[in-house]
């Protein structure tokens, strides 16, 4: 059994009772030429300053934890929700109600993301799960911040914990935000090694010998 995490292996040995060696985390890798190389179409978004956040509008990704912790930190950067899904239209309606429509941008769905989040000051990641989450992978190969909230797996096996905040805790999302919004360069990381094609091939090939 491979798992695309850390969170996800412990949980499986947990509460299904895995025996630890008949299990393997292995990373889903990314190739970063070829997101640097997709980065470098048009952006369609003419902004200088803002934020963004990649994820279908489902209640797992708490769009609505993250538009209402938008408004209250105040900031005056964009933010830029790309994706579609069931909940579209409810989290446009929060938005109408926070008065929040001159301040945020609903992309829709992008086939290459990869421009939208080169040119971001920051990404936002707001969700109660994630298996790994291959977007923070794809904005840290471009060089971009990233903040996120610490769910059960995933962002806590790639950022410090400076750049994660508990999930669904509106007020500490807010002032994460704020934080890394003043002071991206405070929140930026390398992509880690064991994150690259490289590193993951290599450990499938020793499970395969």
């Amino acid at each position: 059994i491979i798992t695309c995490s850390n969170g996800i292996k412990e949980d499986l040995i947990d509460t299904i009772g895995i025996k630890a060696k008949s299990i393997n985390a292995i990373f889903n890798p990314v190739d970063v030429e070829e997101i640097k190389t997709l980065a470098l179409e048009n952006n369609p978004v003419n902004e200088d300053n803002y934020i963004v956040h990649i994820g279908r509008f489902a209640e797992v990704k708490r769009h609505d934890i993250l538009i209402r912790a938008y408004a209250k930190s105040g900031v005056k950067d964009t933010l830029v929700l790309v994706g579609k899904g069931p909940l579209l239209e409810k989290n446009k309606l929060l938005v109408s109600k926070l008065n929040l429509n001159n301040k945020v941008i609903f992309m829709g769905f992008k086939k290459n993301p990869y421009p939208l989040i080169k040119n971001a000051k920051l990404m936002i990641l707001s969700s109660d799960f994630e298996g790994l989450s291959i977007v923070i992978l794809e904005a840290l190969a471009l060089e971009i911040p990233v903040i996120s909230t610490n769910c059960l797996s995933g962002p806590a096996e790639i950022l410090p914990m400076k750049n994660l905040c508990p999930i669904r805790d509106i007020e500490k999302l807010s002032v994460l935000i704020r934080e890394a919004s003043i002071r991206p360069e405070n929140y930026a990381i390398p992509l880690g090694e064991q994150f690259l094609l490289e590193s993951s091939t290599e450990k499938y090939l020793n499970i395969i010998s």
